[in-house]
């Protein structure tokens, strides 16, 4: 609310307040801030020291709790580390064994019962975990038999030597799961020199026991090995080593392989013919390779054939399969989605053992071709856009480009069911490239990335195994890695940081407790105190208060009287005068409001006496300009009517010139006095407005009919256009209507001395708009504003010679008003003007009758 529309009662008690009350209030604020802030102080500091010690506690804490998790992952980081490169050799070292079979191998006559006994002599465990298979819910799979650790096995520490019990932890046996002996060798062949086999024996089912010639790729093992070129490059006691050699199992889901998921996935729930999975299917097919050994068969410095051993795959996926990089250190099944495992890759990057068999690369056993591995979008994009076979597009392909996690797998392919990892074009895992460059010279290490969801610590470690084709990289025959669940290294101590967290927040809350109770006392106080500071100060101010309102009264009864009496006055009682009660300023301002009103009275007579005579004036005025306009038409119209007889007469053309000229200037000074007349008859009120009903089209042909003959004598064009929708009745004068078009006509025509005018009509129902449109000599702008004014003549010496009274354009305007429409004006000087006259269809001192004949 502004201050300025208050009473002066509201303001006088206001400034009362502001003089006595508010001091009072400010003083009982004081002393209340001053009790309040002791109080806050106290209640602060005792918070500040109860939170200071909390902190201090909690600091402690975290800092035991954090040197505790670093020291874990630390010793956690070593311990796998130190598992990964211990697997690493242990593979080399299995592989080097085979070397020395091959080598044995090639002593041996090329007999069929010989190597039967050579490949049954060479058998090694392998553990498969128990049967399992889908819950009744149908969400996950789940062990038909619980494998129980055989606890009774494990040393009993009660049973220890006093020197030997501390600390003393007995484990039970480890538990790989359920125990077969399986030959190494798949397969072992005699090649004599013209590449066909000449003894073959086989130990496993999914090999074919019929001698072949391996010339041809397409009869050898999914039609994908190329040994023979390489065989026939060996020297006496050299050894060729294959890759890892088989068919791709494929899957279409990705993760535990329920009903829900292939539903998902749009296929058929069919488990046992996808890929094996660890714990997310373990009912799947199992991916079966090979690893082939060779070396010639010499016999007295002659190279007569060659021996083949092909290590059945199984046996190397052994090493990486049981191992978990948690306290349980081995599994008989691996569960990938714990982030727990370990896999190998060979030299080129690409997996060989993983706990999901459907992401080791394989082969097409039709065609014998590489299936395609699992590309990002961008790169399966580039591909496909591309038409190329994926050999051919690959070997283009710089390996490891700019992986990360940003990227995204190609979801098609999973559609497809390809999704086997080659890490030199598994650009959407950031994790192949350190792999890469932790083992690419031969070395180990870890690193920690967040993947799946998961912190993960992932160790890499060279396999030292450099024999044939391994020998020509650093990195020897690949490299193992493991994956591991960070948070699982520090559990213990993450529940001990839980545990120190819970005793804090106890006392926290005790301290809160404690340190509240304090502040609800010095609450009590102040709320005490500050009723009875409350109870002083409203006392007092309620005294001032009524002093303060009633002066205020006193000087406002006064004030009232004075602005009653002025609003007498302006109501138009001049008489009204004061009453003097006394000789103090509310006296004397009485005194001199009396002085002013006798003033104003005299100027208001003096002010009426002079509006009656200036009236007087202008009515002589007016009438002598009609009676004086009424005298000269007389004459006037005798002259104008002896100079046609005269005309008629005279044949001499100099003097027919001059009856001319007399018939031109009179006609103008008759314009003049009808301009004049009507002015007069307009300014005194006495042209009264007749209007009838007449239609609008006839009307104006016949406007325009009476300025043809002007237009044309000057060679002008004359046109007149009607818009649609424009009424075709008018009910207004029509004489007044015609005269001002006529002004509006005769002034285009006269200043323009080129080009053409042009009547438009345009409007609707209620109003009729007219548009007198010349392309004249036009009208400045700063003598547009003149153009209606009486003898308002504008423009330069060229205008004015065209003649003209400077009243035609000003009784324009009075006629406009008169018909109750408008007049307005725009125009461009050199290149014309618009005069438009807006008028309603039926003027306002019409009957509401139709506009009909």
């Amino acid at each position: 609310m502004n201050i300025r529309s208050l009473s002066l009662r509201a303001k006088l008690v206001l400034i009362f307040v502001c003089i006595k009350v508010v001091p009072l209030i400010l003083l009982a604020w004081v002393a209340w801030s001053a009790a309040d802030h002791l109080g806050r102080t106290l209640g602060q500091r005792a918070a500040v020291m109860a939170d200071s010690m909390v902190g201090t506690i909690r600091e402690v804490g975290n800092k035991v709790t954090t040197d505790a998790i670093s020291a874990l992952d630390d010793r956690s980081r070593e311990a796998i580390e130190r598992l990964t490169t211990d697997t690493a050799r242990a593979v080399a070292g299995f592989l080097y064994e085979r070397d020395a079979d091959i080598l044995l191998a090639a002593q041996l006559d090329a007999d069929e019962a010989i190597f039967r006994r050579f490949v049954e002599n060479r058998s090694r465990p392998v553990y498969l975990h128990a049967a399992w298979h889908l819950t009744k819910d149908g969400s996950r799979w789940e062990p038909v038999r619980v494998p129980k650790p055989a606890l009774a096995d494990a040393a009993d520490p009660g049973q220890a030597l006093a020197d030997n019990a501390k600390a003393f932890h007995a484990r039970p046996p480890e538990y790989f799961g359920e125990r077969q002996l399986k030959p190494l060798y798949a397969e072992m062949t005699y090649v004599d020199l013209r590449g066909v086999e000449q003894v073959k024996v086989v130990s496993s089912e999914f090999l074919s026991g019929t001698p072949r010639d391996i010339r041809d790729p397409a009869n050898t093992f999914v039609r994908a090995e190329h040994y023979w070129q390489a065989l026939q490059r060996l020297k006496p006691g050299e050894i060729y080593v294959s890759e890892v050699i088989g068919a791709y199992v494929g899957s279409h889901v990705v993760g535990p392989y329920t009903p829900e998921a292939a539903d998902k996935a749009g296929v058929k729930f069919d488990p046992a013919n996808s890929a094996y999975a660890g714990t997310e299917n373990p009912v799947g097919k199992r991916f079966r390779g090979i690893i082939r050994w060779a070396t010639p068969v010499v016999r007295n410095g002659q190279i007569k054939g060659y021996v083949t051993l092909a290590l059945d795959h199984e046996h190397l996926r052994q090493f990486t399969d049981r191992i978990s990089p948690t306290e349980q250190r081995y599994t008989p099944i691996i569960d990938a989605i714990s982030g727990n495992y370990a896999f190998m890759w060979d030299h080129k990057s690409r997996a060989i053992a993983h706990p999901r068999d459907y992401m080791i690369p394989g082969f097409d056993p039709a065609t014998g071709e590489e299936v395609v591995p699992w590309l990002d979008q961008t790169l399966y994009r580039a591909w496909q856009d591309s038409g190329l076979p994926w050999k051919a597009f690959a070997a283009g392909l710089k390996p490891f480009d700019g992986q990360s996690l940003t990227r995204r797998p190609a979801a098609e392919m999973i559609k497809a069911g390809t999704l086997g990892l080659d890490c030199r074009y598994l650009n959407f895992s950031p994790q192949c490239s350190g792999w890469n460059q932790l083992t690419e010279r031969g070395g180990s290490g870890s690193f920690e990335i967040f993947f799946s969801g998961l912190r993960k610590l992932t160790t890499a470690a060279a396999i030292p195994y450099y024999t044939g084709q391994y020998a020509r990289s650093k990195r020897g025959f690949g490299f193992v890695t493991i994956g591991a669940n960070v948070e699982e290294f520090h559990q213990a101590a993450t529940e001990s940081a839980r545990q120190i967290a819970q005793t804090i927040e106890e006392k926290d809350r005790l301290f809160r407790k404690e340190r509240q109770g304090l502040l609800e006392t010095a609450r009590e106080s102040m709320r005490e105190m500050t009723a009875r500071l409350s109870w002083a100060t409203f006392l007092m101010a309620f005294v001032v208060i009524a002093i303060a309102v009633w002066m205020a009264n006193f000087l406002v009864a006064h004030i009232h009287v004075l602005v009653r009496g002025i609003q007498r006055f302006q109501s138009g009682d001049l008489k009204q005068r004061f009453r003097v009660h006394s000789s103090d300023e509310m006296g004397q301002l009485a005194e001199a409001l009396n002085d002013m009103t006798t003033s104003v009275e005299e100027s208001f007579q003096r002010s009426e006496e002079a509006r009656a005579k200036a009236e007087e004036a202008n009515r002589i005025k007016t009438e002598f300009l009609a009676t004086v306009s009424h005298e000269l038409r007389t004459p006037l119209n005798g002259i104008l009517g002896f100079a046609d007889l005269l005309a008629l007469d005279v044949t001499d053309p100099v003097m027919r010139e001059h009856v001319a000229t007399i018939k031109s200037s009179g006609r103008h000074l008759l314009g003049v006095v009808n301009d004049l007349l009507d002015m007069a008859r307009v300014e005194a009120g006495k042209m009264a407005v007749h209007p009838e009903p007449f239609e609008l089209r006839p009307f104006l042909a016949d406007l325009i009919h009476a300025h043809q003959k002007h237009a044309r004598d000057k060679g002008l064009s004359l046109e007149c256009e009607i818009g649609e929708g424009v009424a075709e009745m008018l009910f207004t004068d029509a004489l007044r209507l015609r005269q001002a078009l006529t002004n509006l006509v005769n002034n285009a025509v006269k200043y323009t001395d080129q080009g053409g005018v042009s009547v438009c009509v345009s409007g609707d129902e209620e109003m009729v708009q007219f548009e007198v449109i010349d392309t004249g000599c036009g009208i400045a702008p700063e003598d547009q504003q003149l153009a209606f004014e009486k003898f308002g003549g504008v423009g330069g010496k060229a205008q004015r010679d065209k003649g003209g009274t400077g009243l035609g354009l000003s009784l324009v305007r009075c006629l406009a008003s008169l018909l109750g429409g408008t007049i307005a004006l725009s125009s461009t000087l050199g290149e014309g003007s618009r005069f438009t006259l807006a008028i309603p269809v039926k003027h306002s001192a019409c009957p509401d009758l139709p506009l009909t004949e």
